[in-house]
């Protein structure tokens, strides 16, 4: 009997609470559409690899000034192999970072990365 009760109690709820849990996530779903444009997943990325690029100058270069650092589309470009590998130029840097996870969506940090440093010419005297 207490659990014919609870059940059409549980039941009842159910119900009563169907038009509002709908509307959640339907609201949900349009603000999800509406982040994922082209743009948003541009700067997402962009944002993914500054925020990369910028611990890697640190750690391996003691880079001093890493909030000066920008990117932009002529910086960095996707690999073709690898849709989760973008390779990587900035001033005498290049280099290369390997995501878990698509950049274009997630904030993450590579798991595999490779920064170099390019040689200074020296001019012959």
């Amino acid at each position: 009997m207490v659990k014919t009760v609870a059940l059409a109690l549980l039941t009842a709820s159910v119900v009563l609470a169907g038009p509002i849990r709908d509307e959640y996530f339907k609201t949900r779903d349009e603000l999800e559409k509406m982040k994922d444009t082209p743009e948003m997943r541009k700067q997402f990325l962009e944002t993914n690899i500054q925020r990369s690029l910028r611990r890697l100058l640190v750690r391996y270069f003691s880079y001093p000034n890493p909030e000066k650092v920008k990117i932009d589309s002529s910086n960095y470009e996707r690999s073709e192999k690898d849709e989760l590998t973008y390779y990587f130029r900035y001033e005498d840097y290049v280099g290369f970072m390997t995501f878990s996870n698509n950049p274009e969506y997630y904030y993450a940090v590579p798991r595999e990365e490779k920064i170099l440093q390019k040689p200074k010419k020296q001019e012959n005297k």
